[in-house]
């Protein structure tokens, strides 16, 4: 496919969409399963969320339409046997294939004629890719609808003669990146060496621009070459979804912020294994709870910070030495007390658990002792996570309230200060901790 100005611009506008003159449905059973082929259309609705429309000839009336009008389980998650897969040939002869399919609206129109209707999440096309195979390289070509503000270095041409900075062009962990900001979408252009840019480097990579900007970044289309493969996915990317900015630690507009850019996202990829990482999960909570106003945002923020502890830092949320010491000499003394037996196993086992688990507030003190977190940050974090086993009181003067907003801030700067520890990110941020949020350099700390 041909990724020219004119197929970017359908996407962006939602009006893509491709002509199958072969398309079967298949459902995901060993046993005698249903088939629908058929030609029809796969395209994205006013929303972008991507619709099969499939024309298809009834084999077995009986067995299909007693399919269709099966209900389903209140509250149960819909059974693999009743989804599908899809294999589908457009016009051109590209095969494209998706996944676990429920089949929401079919019609019959005939005694031997059903329409069928249903939403895809994705779609893949994949193929061989012998001559890539001999030039050793990978590369990755994204477009994510929406306006995204990120430094620029390098300008464009336009037709009219003139020209405008809209390039961000750098190199991080042997990756070449062009990012390119259109008018309502951003285009990622990526080549590397075969083991620098795997085929799941693109899923660290979005992750790491989402959170540098704020905004959960939902690509509508990825190609992703490899030696010898080439797969181009299509997402549904639904415009409804509430996808409102989280407070950012980056200024990232200017060409001045360039490097902070960069050096973000390459300490993301080198240092974060594998995407879907805890990381991320917590990141993406704060993100969802700040859709929804500051009481959930809050909640959420508070235990976010709490399982990163526990994630990422939990040696250093154990008891010492002398804790353990301490702990063996009251569990003798314990045993040689005249006490019921249940209520002796019980105390035993509370100490137990008490050297076994990791104390994520005694985790982030002992963090400050070592000066890798500024105390006065913690005290705010344990003020506003026993603050809210409290009830709301929805009577607070506006110093109360500014009071409770100055708390999230400054943990909100908390969870940034351990996210640049884990990733080992230093350079510039916004310190949401003092007031105006000025800008500072962060500084990973020798122990």
């Amino acid at each position: 496919m041909n990724f020219n100005k004119e197929t970017i611009d359908k996407f962006i506008s939602n009006s893509f969409e491709i002509d199958c003159f072969d398309i079967c449905l298949t459902q995901k059973t060993d046993k005698d399963p249903i088939i629908y082929t058929g030609p029809g259309t796969i395209y994205q609705d006013e929303h972008g969320i991507l619709q099969l429309k499939l024309y298809s000839k009834l084999n077995d009336m009986h067995k299909e339409l007693s399919y269709q009008s099966k209900n389903d389980t209140p509250g149960k998650i819909i059974a693999k046997d009743d989804k599908f897969t899809l294999k589908a040939t457009d016009m051109f002869g590209n095969e494209w294939v998706a996944d676990n399919i429920w089949i929401s609206d079919s019609t019959p129109c005939s005694t031997e004629d059903l329409v069928i209707k249903t939403k895809l999440d994705e779609i893949k096309n994949i193929k061989s890719n012998e001559i890539q195979s001999n030039f050793k390289k990978n590369s990755l070509f994204i477009i994510v609808p929406g306006q995204y503000k990120i430094p620029c270095n390098e300008k464009e041409d336009l037709p009219n003669g003139g020209r405008r900075l809209n390039r961000t062009v750098f190199s991080a962990n042997e990756i070449d990146f062009e990012f390119r900001k259109l008018d309502s979408c951003l285009t990622i252009n990526a080549n590397s060496k075969t083991e620098k840019l795997d085929k799941d480097t693109y899923i660290k990579l979005i992750e790491a621009l989402s959170i540098f900007t704020g905004f959960i970044v939902r690509p509508v289309v990825i190609r992703n070459t490899q030696k010898d493969i080439n797969i181009l996915k299509i997402k549904s990317v639904n415009n409804s979804f509430a996808n409102k900015e989280l407070p950012f630690s980056f200024k990232h507009s200017a060409p001045t912020n360039l490097k902070s850019f960069t050096c973000f996202l390459e300490k993301y990829l080198v240092n974060i294994k594998a995407p879907f990482s805890d990381l991320f999960g917590y990141w993406l909570k704060i993100n969802r709870a700040w859709q929804a106003g500051i009481m959930n945002f809050s909640l959420s923020l508070s235990v976010a910070i709490e399982g990163i502890v526990k994630s990422y830092f939990r040696e250093r949320g154990l008891p010492d030495k002398e804790i353990f010491q301490q702990a063996e000499k009251a569990k003798q003394k314990i045993k040689d007390m005249d006490l019921g037996k249940k209520i002796k196993k019980r105390i035993l086992n509370s100490i137990g658990d008490l050297l076994k688990n990791t104390s994520p507030k005694l985790a982030l003190y002992q963090m400050t002792e070592n000066n890798l977190l500024n105390k006065a940050m913690v005290d705010e974090w344990v003020k506003l996570r026993n603050k809210l086993v409290h009830p709301v009181k929805m009577n607070q003067d506006p110093i109360a309230i500014q009071k409770y907003i100055d708390r999230i801030d400054t943990c909100l700067a908390l969870f940034y200060s351990l996210l640049f520890i884990i990733i080992k990110y230093e350079g510039s941020y916004m310190d949401y901790s003092e007031k105006e949020w000025p800008g500072k350099k962060f500084k990973l700390k020798n122990e």
